[in-house]
């Protein structure tokens, strides 16, 4: 005796898709959490768990040894490099973000990130702390792939490109599309919101990336964490006494990270949660260097060196290091790779995924070349400041020109005191072979373009004022000082039809006599002033449509002096 089966195709294809929708569902619960938190300008040293005796980061100790460590993971020198080459898998010279100021910290908003890797694949995504990768549309953390957004300017609180008035007591930063004045110590108020940020993600895995601003400059925490330091009177080697408050401020930022990991424990996160920590360049003190050479700004170990630790406790063991060399630009296809997110297939990074180091299997990444260098130049120089690593040797050039590397074994000697480049010249020269090789592949976009940044564009998706300052010009006389002179690159796809323009000049100008121009392209706006106001006010101007570069200038006895910032927002006057 047989059964009928009458089922109707659209039956049978609901069920299928109730089936493929549970799958996807399983998945989702199935996914890891990824905190990322990086600070600034926190040396590999400055660490207890690195041999630091006077510094305490006991929160920090407890996680390295209850984690996996990789005591060989290398960083940029500086912070915007660091910060393009984690969030796009590539060597930063490709992104056009390649130094902290002066426009090269534009990154190249055609660059696919690990933000817009994650949010594609569902999960919620969130920044808290310092983006520094473009101040304007298109190259914000929220057009970049990033859902949350609380960040401050530019590089550091108090800088030109943050919030007027900023410090690191109740600032004032960018939620999303706002500006909200914040409550308490800068550290506390990122950690206070990614928490916030994780209880509301509910049920959806979330990518949560805390790069937070300290220990960067300026050097300001309260005294309860900084006092036991300045009793011992810790100076730097050019006997500056920095080293107190960054010391107060690591180990406050110690406890604040604490408390982060009691509270992804209390919402029950703990062991399905991939938590890294790790710092975004070397130190600006050398107090303590735990042997190391060198510091920010220098590919020496000092300089590029970063303490990394990983946590997944569901599938990783702890309690174990690696010394196998690793980078930066490894994050986005190992993250991937451990969340089971796959690459766009036009995704086209540098990094490779060490999902296999972590787990202990260390001999494929052991031949691998892994490169470094930065430049304080629109374009920069070959042989100037660079390093080739691979397995236990290192290759510097920090002298210029194809001659003068220096060759260190870096398991044996890591603070690069033996120059073995006479007993070994025919490594030294297969090292430089394949720096050259590399330099020429990542450098072109930039040399081809002179190294110019990518442009603003004066799109109404930015709800906020557009503000230029100092931080984002370009040319060959910028800088940050009044003497110093640039423009800024813009793009006016015309559908803003009006602007309302804002000049502000430097306070040294106040009150003079002086003829104030803002250049657009071809189009010139020329007022005259018997005593500059601390605003210039233009209203209801008509900007032709395309890409060239924005300037505002201030005249006084026949000299051309740059103005402090310049804002733009679409005209509040009526349409005639």
């Amino acid at each position: 005796m047989g059964i009928e089966i009458n089922m109707s195709i659209q039956s049978i294809a609901w069920i299928v898709a109730w089936l493929s929708s549970m799958t996807l569902a399983v998945a989702a619960e199935s996914r890891p959490n990824v905190i990322l938190v990086m600070t600034d300008d926190q040396g590999w040293a400055e660490v207890g768990f690195h041999g630091n005796e006077v510094l305490k980061t006991p929160n920090l100790d407890r996680f390295a040894a209850e984690g996996t460590e990789l005591t060989n993971f290398y960083v940029s020198p500086m912070c915007t490099p660091t910060r393009s080459s984690l969030m796009t898998g590539r060597y930063h010279f490709r992104t056009g973000a390649h130094d902290t100021y002066i426009g090269r910290s534009n990154m190249n908003p055609e660059e696919t990130t690990i933000a817009e890797v994650f949010a594609d694949a569902g999960y919620r995504t969130g920044i808290f702390g310092k983006w520094h990768l473009g101040e304007n549309f298109p190259m914000r953390a929220q057009d970049q792939g990033f859902q949350k957004v609380v960040v401050h300017g530019g590089g550091g609180i108090g800088q030109f490109a943050d919030y007027p008035g900023n410090t690191y007591w109740d600032p004032t930063l960018q939620y999303n599309d706002t500006f909200k004045k914040a409550k308490g110590y800068c550290t506390d108020v990122f950690i206070d919101e990614s928490i916030q940020f994780m209880k509301d993600s509910g049920e959806q895995p979330f990518f949560c990336y805390l790069p937070l601003n300290v220990p960067h400059s300026p050097f300001d925490v309260a005294n309860e964490f900084r006092a036991e330091y300045d009793k011992q009177d810790l100076r730097d080697p050019n006997g500056r006494d920095w080293v107190a408050p960054i010391y107060g401020m690591i180990t406050q930022f110690d406890g604040a990270f604490g408390r982060l990991l009691e509270a992804v424990e209390k919402m029950g996160l703990r062991e399905n949660t991939i938590i890294i920590f790790m710092s975004d360049n070397g130190p600006n003190s050398t107090y303590f260097t735990a042997g190391l050479r060198a510091k920010k700004g220098s590919v020496y170990e000092n300089g590029i060196r970063s303490p990394f630790v990983i946590q997944w406790p569901q599938t990783l063991d702890g309690g174990r290091k690696f010394d196998t060399p690793a980078m930066h630009i490894d994050l986005l296809p190992t993250l991937a790779d451990a969340c089971g997110i796959g690459l766009p297939a036009d995704v086209k990074v540098d990094g490779e995924s060490i999902l296999g180091l972590l787990h202990g299997e260390t001999q494929e990444f052991q031949q691998r070349y892994l490169f470094m260098q930065h430049n304080r130049a629109n374009v920069p120089p070959k042989y100037e400041n660079c390093m080739v690593r691979r397995g236990p040797w290192k290759v510097v050039g920090n002298r210029g020109g194809p001659t003068g590397f220096e060759l260190y074994n870096i398991k044996q000697d890591p603070g690069e005191t033996q120059d073995q480049s006479d007993k070994h010249p025919d490594m030294v020269k297969a090292f430089v072979r394949e720096y050259e090789t590399w330099f020429d592949d990542v450098t072109a976009q930039l040399r081809r373009n002179d190294g110019m940044p990518y442009p603003t564009e004066l799109n109404p998706e930015q709800k906020l004022d557009f503000r230029f300052t100092w931080q984002d010009w370009w040319g060959d006389k910028t800088g940050w000082r009044p003497n110093n002179y640039g423009r800024w690159r813009m793009s006016n796809p015309g559908q803003i039809d009006r602007f309302d323009i804002s000049i502000v000049p430097h306070r040294r100008h106040y009150g003079q006599a002086a003829t104030v121009k803002f250049i657009w392209m071809d189009k010139t706006i020329v007022k005259e002033f018997d005593d500059v106001p601390t605003q210039v006010e233009l209203t209801d101007i008509r900007l032709p449509k395309g890409t060239g570069f924005m300037e505002a200038q201030l005249h006084i006895d026949g000299k051309v002096h740059p103005v402090q910032e310049v804002r733009m927002r679409a005209s509040t006057a009526k349409a005639k």
